[in-house]
């Protein structure tokens, strides 16, 4: 999914945090503060709907604790304080869907609705905000450098609510923490700046959810007197056997399309198997280099050995056909979607299991979108490790193909075309294009295959 709502909601609690859905609007700059702070928003009273307050001091006194836990669990220390404010739950959700931008709708509409992912009918600004409305704990604001907690959920944190409650409003608190070590000590900041495919987009929030996700289990494993490596080998091995429906519950989120549930739910726990597996292998430092020198794609993050091995994929630049041009289309938007996302569009996965064998044998791909007045048209050229991988993957794109004179999918060695939207009579040129591209993919060599480690 597009970055703006990928990075606005996060869709997963886990070690019995299913209650709820958090929003954290961006990469994090900084945690909870210790003295009163200016605020942008006029100190209210507290329960005042609609505007947000400063922390009182036992508030203050509670996230410091947590502050601390977060420190020593993820062993780094906050250069500065961190701003508090409290706000209840209806202008939380208010200013989370106000960052929902038209811009951004229209290109998931073009994307994603072109695939067949998005129903381009649908009113997508009503379902992202109704999504990110659920059920909000509170968000961490780089921008402001605020962590925003819901009013009823600080007044448990302070002795209110039942302790089942209290604890996992702890542990999302320690999550969002976290980021703000990550901004403080990682860069995580400078980091969200960079311009990135949705691959390397997705590839990056599994480093940076993953890691905070990671922390908040090792802070309750902790609580527990259980080291966190005596779990980090389970931990990679959760995907298997997870029902993420049974871990994030919400009513909106539960009816949304599946390219959303998974672009939003993956960073979280296809990051904590990453960050396991990295973090098993060589303690927090290793961790805090996976920010520094980030895995460059999904296939790194559901592959580990892939990361390890600094497996490159390969760059592919759709060139467009005269003739697609020349009948009033035009290139107006250009992506790498990856092995995570073309495992959704090839139907092999599922929000309880990783990646079926259709899609991971990715090598790279990149999708162009292109427009006539209403159309829109897809052209999709993806290459794959193996002949044979290429063979599963046209099979798997054949079979959720719509049965239209204006789709197509093709095979060449280890290349695969997807057409969609495009009027038969320009299929050809297509193909032509398609075909130069091919015959040069199989005049170099595939990428390495990286045999199976233990797990670390």
């Amino acid at each position: 999914m597009s970055r703006w709502v990928a990075w606005t909601m996060a869709g997963l609690l886990l070690s019995g945090c299913h209650r709820h859905a958090k929003p954290e609007p961006s990469p994090p700059p900084s945690a909870a503060q210790t003295e009163p702070t200016s605020t942008a928003a006029a100190p209210s009273p507290a329960g005042q709907i609609g505007m947000a307050r400063p922390a009182t001091a036992q508030e203050r006194a509670v996230v410091d604790e947590l502050v601390r836990a977060a420190e020593a669990v993820r062993q780094l220390k906050l250069r500065r304080p961190v701003m508090i404010e409290i706000e209840d739950g209806e202008a939380i959700a208010e200013s989370l869907r106000s960052q929902i931008e038209e811009a951004d709708i229209e290109r998931a509409r073009s994307i994603y609705g072109t695939l067949g992912l998005l129903d381009a009918e649908d009113d997508l600004h009503a379902m992202f905000a109704g999504v990110l409305g659920e059920q909000v704990i509170g968000y961490y604001d780089p921008e402001t450098g605020r962590l925003v907690i819901r009013e009823d959920v600080m007044n448990g944190l302070t002795g209110a609510l039942g302790s089942e409650q209290t604890q996992e409003a702890r542990l999302v608190l320690v999550h969002e923490i976290v980021h703000a070590l990550q901004d403080q000590r990682l860069s995580l900041g400078e980091s969200y700046q960079k311009e990135r495919t949705s691959d390397a987009d997705n590839a990056f929030r599994a480093v940076v959810e993953g890691d905070a996700t990671l922390a908040m289990l090792a802070h309750a494993l902790r609580q527990q007197g259980i080291p966190l490596s005596a779990a980090t080998e389970g931990i990679q091995q959760l995907g298997n056997h997870l029902d993420l429906n049974g871990l994030v519950q919400g009513e909106k989120l539960d009816d949304a399309p599946t390219i959303v549930r998974v672009t939003l739910i993956a960073p979280y726990l296809r990051g904590l198997q990453f960050i396991a597996a990295v973090q098993g292998r060589g303690g927090w430092p290793a961790v805090n280099n996976a920010h520094r020198r980030p895995p460059l794609s999904s296939e790194q993050v559901l592959h580990p050995d892939k990361y390890f091995a600094r497996e490159p994929s390969e760059a592919i630049v759709v060139q467009d056909s005269p003739q697609v041009l020349a009948a009033g289309f035009k290139r107006v938007a250009e992506d790498t979607l990856g092995e995570l996302e073309l495992g959704v569009y090839l139907g092999q996965l599922t929000l309880s299991g990783a990646a079926d064998q259709a899609a991971s044998g990715w090598a790279g791909d990149q999708l162009v979108i292109y427009a006539r007045k209403k159309e829109t048209a897809a052209v999709w050229w993806t290459s794959w490790d193996t002949d044979r991988d290429a063979e599963e993957a046209f099979d798997a794109a054949r079979s959720v193909s719509p049965n239209a004179p204006t789709a197509m999918v093709q095979r060449k060695g280890r290349s695969v075309l997807i057409v969609r939207g495009l009027p038969a009579k320009l299929h050809r040129p297509v193909r032509n294009e398609f075909s130069k591209f091919a015959r040069a993919i199989e005049g170099q060599p595939a990428p390495p295959e990286i045999p199976p480690s233990p797990v670390y």
